[in-house]
């Protein structure tokens, strides 16, 4: 019934194609979910601005993809959806209906409201992967049919539907000067010496099923500061706070940190050693800043959404112990139990070592 309605709203409402030259490319890019889906998406936006240099590119993004995305070198404009999505949509139709997109090109939403608001816009072809749009394909000019890659690939292979190519995948967020004197202030204020190599913790997830004991965190931490003088903060968000600080509290000398933004927030992670994390947002940040990375996996896949051509980064996954696996309704993460606190130990062990003989 509500894909029924939505079809009859866009057949009144569709526009009429413009009749663009190739110099006058107008893309229109969809990422309006999360910060590691957002991510995913630079090496795409990127081999877009190489292949069509001149060409206007627009994004359409939530909040948090908004303070990925704001400093790209690459992007044209960004437009800013927020919840209720469906109200938000109604005072960027004119804006983006006057833009004249000859392309839109989805990379990842989960708002059902979203396909069905750009397929009125008018654009010439509208890319997207088959089968992640709820019942709403049709709505694609080219449905690319689904696949065992990466989530990274899968945009680049969006992408490549209009010939968009790169030679370097790897994923960006424009951290600006202040940005990087905000982290150095934050670190500077506890005037710590300057041979101790700092560690990051990251025990939160936005899932349970997601997240390593945090009682396997502080012991590793504490395995971190007695056997390699490593500084140790623990990392997360404003509404982990409690989380944070109950790890930090059970590790000598911990520093809890969850009050920087996000870019801030990247510089502050360029300047650790290593880092250690679920498989979350700032673990993507992480890769993003070339920063050496241990990575914990499970139940999720690391070969579609761990890192992607980044030689720094080991990754722990273990197997569902679950079948099927309850996801969202998992009540303690039984999986993730099977990642014991020597093998991440052995683990960092090794990015230590590697960084070490690469410098």
């Amino acid at each position: 019934m509500k894909n029924a309605l939505i079809n009859r709203a866009v057949s009144l409402l569709k526009a009429r194609k413009p009749n663009l030259g190739i110099e006058q490319r107008k893309f229109l890019i969809v990422s309006t979910t999360g910060l590691g889906d957002t991510l995913w998406g630079t090496p795409a936006i990127k081999a877009l601005r190489e292949t069509y240099p001149t060409s206007y590119i627009a994004i359409l993004t939530s909040p948090i993809g908004k303070e990925i995305l704001q400093h790209n070198r690459h992007i044209d404009e960004l437009f800013v959806i927020s919840d209720p999505v469906f109200f938000s949509l109604f005072p960027l139709y004119s804006r983006l209906k006057k833009k004249g997109f000859t392309d839109v090109i989805l990379f990842h939403t989960s708002q059902r409201p979203i396909l069905p608001f750009v397929a009125t816009l008018g654009a010439s072809a509208i890319i997207g992967t088959e089968g992640l749009h709820k019942g709403l394909d049709h709505f694609l000019t080219d449905a690319v049919p689904s696949s065992y890659v990466h989530e990274i690939e899968r945009r680049l292979q969006l992408v490549g539907r209009i010939g968009a190519h790169t030679q370097d995948p790897a994923m960006e967020i424009a951290v600006s000067s202040e940005d990087e004197k905000l982290a150095e202030l934050y670190i500077s204020q506890f005037q710590l010496p300057s041979y101790l190599p700092k560690v990051a913790l990251h025990p939160g997830a936005k899932d349970l099923f997601k997240q390593w004991p945090p009682s396997l965190f502080a012991e590793l931490g504490n395995r971190l500061v007695q056997e390699l003088g490593c500084q140790i903060f623990v990392t997360g968000t404003s509404a982990e706070k409690e989380l944070v600080e109950t790890v930090a509290s059970q590790i000598k000398g911990a520093i809890p940190l969850t009050s920087l933004k996000l870019r801030p927030f990247a510089a502050f992670l360029k300047q650790m050693k290593l880092v250690v994390s679920n498989d979350t947002g700032p673990m993507h940040v992480a890769f993003a800043m070339q920063t050496p990375t241990v990575a914990l996996f499970a139940p999720t896949d690391p070969k579609l959404c761990g890192p992607h051509g980044i030689d720094n980064a080991i990754v722990i996954a273990k197997e569902r112990t679950c079948t099927p696996c309850l996801k969202k309704r998992c009540a303690e993460p039984f999986c993730l139990l099977q990642i014991s606190v020597q093998e991440v130990f052995d683990a960092a062990l090794s990015c230590f070592y590697a960084e070490e003989i690469i410098s």
